[in-house]
């Protein structure tokens, strides 16, 4: 699998014909329903049954309204979407940036202690990004991040402390949920983890002081919370992306224009004097093309999840985690290394390849 669509730009057949996130699927019923009226009322028309026609001006003014408001609702949806893969983007980045300075700041480290703190401060990045991914994609399958199966008991019990939602009748009094300023959903704290788990990072980075034999200085200890912080800035754009849909004004207005005008079409061309298989022909471009228009938008609305078009988040974020191996291992060996990837693996599920 890749991390979206791809295909041949170069190849036009391949381009034409790519049913692989192509918007056919969705749009291709409209065009045939559209057609059906079309030549319904044509039949209706011609055989001096009824005549359906109406004028074109309407039309006619409508076209530019229509098409300012499509491309505009396209472009702004492709600007949400470049901006949410560069907020994936930094997170990927910086989870990488940080483990490599972490090792080449402190490597020279070598004990037993510098060991396990390097492996735990690797370790609070990895579920940091691992807890984002789960946040990230929550409104596609309605899983706490709790309830993630790359996350420990421990870890769980972690997370479950400090979330201001009753995740079960009888841990009222075991959580933050009493400290609560107002009634708390589910997705709301789903978006607080991620957050909690950047402190405790924090927190385990600050811990060099007592587990190393020669602490980092403070340039170093900052480079490493920059990332941490730039790690940060993604998420919270993330957080924007998912609580700012696009305006509901404007896909409402769209939608509305866009319909109305689509689908009154066969009966403005019935004045037209050429042939019904001509209006067919036009009457499906053009449905194909606003209506095809519309659906691209609706993908790159939301460009979290299973859909063709969406990123492959978590498949990016193991990829992530897979240099983060290579990084403990160059420094602190294989023992090391497989100690890390067993502990983002608690249930044994996702075996090694070899």
């Amino acid at each position: 699998t890749g991390y979206t669509v791809t295909y041949n730009s170069e190849n036009h057949l391949q381009v034409l014909t790519q049913m692989w996130g192509s918007v056919w699927p969705k749009v291709l019923p409209y065009c045939i329903f559209n057609v059906t009226v079309a030549a319904t009322i044509e039949w209706l028309h011609r055989s001096g049954r009824y005549d359906l026609a109406i004028s074109s001006t309407g039309h006619s003014f409508m076209n530019l309204t229509l098409a300012f408001l499509i491309v505009n609702r396209v472009t702004i949806s492709m600007s949400r979407y470049s901006e949410a893969r560069d907020y994936l983007g930094t997170m990927y980045r910086e989870c990488r940036e940080l483990t490599q300075n972490l090792v080449c700041l402190t490597g020279s480290n070598t004990d037993q202690r510098a060991k396990e703190w390097r492996s735990e401060v690797t370790y609070r990045l990895m579920m940091l990004l691992r807890i984002s991914m789960g946040v990230v994609d929550y409104l596609e399958h309605y899983v706490n991040v709790w309830e993630l199966e790359d996350i420990s008991d421990a870890e769980r019990e972690e997370i479950m402390r400090f979330v201001y939602y009753e995740t079960t009748a009888d841990r009222r009094d075991q959580n933050a949920v009493r400290w609560a300023h107002a009634r708390r959903t589910e997705f709301e704290e789903n978006l607080r983890v991620p957050i909690r788990m950047a402190y405790l990072l924090r927190r385990e980075i600050r811990r060099h002081t007592t587990e190393l034999g020669q602490p980092l200085i403070a340039p170093q200890e900052l480079k490493l919370f920059e990332s941490v912080d730039s790690f940060m800035d993604g998420y919270y754009g993330i957080q924007k992306f998912m609580t700012t849909p696009f305006p509901f004004p404007l896909v409402q207005m769209c939608r509305t224009f866009m319909f109305f005008y689509v689908f009154t079409v066969p009966f403005a061309l019935l004045s037209d004097p050429s042939i019904a298989a001509a209006h067919c022909i036009t009457i499906f471009i053009l449905t194909y093309g606003f209506m095809g228009l519309e659906f691209v938008a609706i993908e790159l609305d939301n460009p979290f999840g299973e859909d063709d078009n969406d990123f492959d988040n978590l498949g990016m974020a193991y990829t992530t985690f897979e240099d983060a191996y290579l990084t403990i291992l160059d420094t602190d060996g294989a023992e090391w290394t497989a100690r890390l990837r067993s502990r983002m693996n608690p249930k044994g599920e996702k075996q090694s390849l070899v």
